[in-house]
């Protein structure tokens, strides 16, 4: 499928040259209908029901099966994969980028207020107080929080309005990483990680889990000395317990604790042994992300991709208010930084388009 420009931008020609994809369209409509928990209710073999099954948990049942068979299409012709030192190095290079095009960066400075005149947005407001002015305001942070938040919810819309009150998001995550003083060579190296079944359901955070998957980093040699392997452990949490238990300091801590012990208990099981290695241990949580990205409910995406969602366009822009503009993963469905960098691409094609400038790339 063309991702080359953004949908709203789409002239006669392009739609002219649509019709070429009318036989990949008819397959998009086909299995973009139909969910991960249903297409896995298909299969005899109860091995491999088994197996999709965990891919279609109950927080993310609707999610089209036309996403995983897109992910395996682009991973087949080679067209997606992982970058070596993981996404800080992606990021790293693209901020050099956008340093060398002459550009400012200002880290840790997290902004209260998008400031509006006359219904145009102007600048913005930092939480210290101060104020920076600028031709227009483009927006990458947390969609809930620019909108109801920085804008107080003053340019909305019935359609706006009903994304954050139906729109299905990632679940909310609890995020074990452990860095252990061995290589396992003997794990094949997977980008997606392993899936086991557990010997007994295991709680955590009041949830009951018969699976433990584990990400063994043993395929990307610059996360850990040598020698040793960074492990990623995750799990689908629900965000009101952890906004609750976050009130309670002692508990909250107390709680990861456990965690971290429980999964090092349960990873020891299936790698003798492992326990006595750990030398590092991080837990992050639902509150987590939101203190570090304000992400609403401290969902790890955004919008799911879903049966219902597909296909759907959002606007990169608000009713009633001039000169701002939004991108990243809250105004494209699926989420992951894939989709908030061609969010970001589309939303500056978009803004070249009104201000009547040709859209241009290059690289270094």
């Amino acid at each position: 499928m063309p991702f080359d420009k953004p949908q709203e931008l789409y002239s006669l020609i392009d739609g002219i040259k649509m019709v070429k994809m009318l036989p990949f369209l008819m397959f998009v409509r086909k299995w973009g209908k139909i969910s991960t928990v249903d297409y896995t209710r298909r299969f005899k073999n109860p091995f491999l029901r088994e197996v999709f099954s965990m891919c279609s948990r109950e927080e993310i049942s609707d999610n089209a099966v036309l996403d995983l068979l897109m992910a395996l299409a682009w991973l087949h012709q080679k067209e997606a994969g992982y970058v070596i030192g993981g996404a800080l190095a992606l990021v790293d290079y693209i901020q050099q980028r956008y340093l060398d095009l002459g550009d400012k960066l200002h880290l840790r400075a997290r902004v209260e207020k998008i400031l509006v005149e006359n219904d145009k947005a102007v600048g913005i407001r930092l939480e210290d107080g101060t104020e920076h002015r600028g031709d227009m305001v483009i927006s990458a942070a947390d969609g809930h929080t620019s909108i109801f938040d920085m804008l107080d919810g003053k340019y909305i819309d019935d359609k706006i309005r009903s994304y954050y009150e139906n729109l299905q998001l990632f679940p909310p995550l609890i995020y074990i990483g452990l860095g252990v003083a061995r290589k396992f060579d003997d794990v094949p190296p997977s980008v997606t990680g392993l899936t086991f079944p557990l010997e007994n359901p295991v709680i955590i955070a009041g949830k009951e889990h018969k699976t433990l998957g584990v990400l063994i980093c043993n395929f990307d040699p610059t996360l850990a000395p040598e020698g040793k392997t960074v492990i990623k452990v995750q799990f689908n949490t629900d965000y009101d317990y952890w906004e609750r238990l976050n009130k309670e300091p002692e508990r909250y801590k107390a709680e990861k604790e456990q965690i971290a012990d429980t999964v090092v208990v349960l990873l020891d099981k299936r790698f003798p042994g492992l326990s006595a290695q750990v030398e590092m241990c991080d837990v992050a949580t639902p509150m987590t992300w939101v203190r570090y990205t304000g992400n609403w409910k401290g969902s790890s995406e955004g919008w799911m991709i879903t049966k219902d969602n597909f296909m759907m366009v959002m606007p990169k822009t608000l009713p009633h208010l001039e000169n701002f503009y939004m991108a990243g993963q809250w105004v494209n469905p699926g989420g992951g930084m894939p989709t908030a960098i061609l969010s970001g691409n589309h939303t500056i094609q978009c803004i070249c388009k009104k201000d009547k400038k040709k859209f241009v790339t290059s690289t270094r």
